[in-house]
This record gives C-alpha cells, structure tokens and sequence, in this order.
C-alpha cells in the first residue's frame, strides 16, 4: 500500500505548476468582462481540475 501512494505522490514542484496554471486561468477569468467568456473559462479550470482527480 505505501507503494501505491509513493506512485500517486506528487512534488512539490508539480503541485505548484499546477496551482501556477489554476491561479492564471481564474485570473484571466476574472479579468473577463464577457459574463459568457468568463463562465467558459472557469469550466475550463473546473475540467482541468477534475481531470487531474481522476487520474
């Protein structure tokens, strides 16, 4: 079993890529002033997001 979560681990370094790109696609989201593109950019993220769950 530690085995298995050694492989699911993830770095610190990739944590921090991660969060790097959910911090600049919400901001870019915020930054929207189309109520449409700024919807369409946070499924974006949510999507990402839970892909990366499922992996």
């Amino acid at each position: 079993m530690l085995e298995v979560m050694d492989e699911m681990a993830i770095s610190e370094k990739e944590m921090k890529l991660l969060m790097n790109f959910v911090k600049d696609d919400l901001k870019e989201a915020r930054d929207s002033e189309d109520v449409e593109k700024k919807n369409s950019k946070i499924d974006r993220v949510l999507e990402h997001i839970q892909q990366y769950l499922e992996d």
